[in-house]
């Protein structure tokens, strides 16, 4: 009895070991293609390839003061990523096409 309980849990181990591993691999391929994705989805543009209501926005009173540093189009969202910078301070917003926060 002692015999046949050897090999069985050493094929129990086995199988468990290899169920485990397969499992942690599937997870990182598709984090790494969502991460190709999102990639791919934003563009960097020039500030003057804004949309005009976009511009208007970033010239109000809001955001006085502050150059644009880069600017970004997510087409899948159809949004804008500006990055601004004033002085040593700078932040990222996102408006619509409408030049509204999102």
């Amino acid at each position: 009895m002692k015999k046949l309980m050897f090999p069985i849990f050493a094929l129990l181990m086995f199988t468990f070991v290899n169920v485990n591993a397969q499992d942690v691999q599937q997870p990182e391929a598709t984090a790494k293609q969502e991460a190709s994705q999102v990639q791919d989805e934003k563009v960097e543009i020039k500030s003057a390839d804004l949309p005009e209501a976009v511009k208007t926005t970033l010239a109000g009173p809001d955001y006085s003061g502050w150059a644009v540093e880069a600017a970004y189009h997510i087409k899948s969202k159809d949004q804008y990523e500006v990055k601004l910078k004033k002085g040593e301070e700078s932040k990222t917003v996102k408006l619509n096409k409408d030049g509204k926060a999102t």
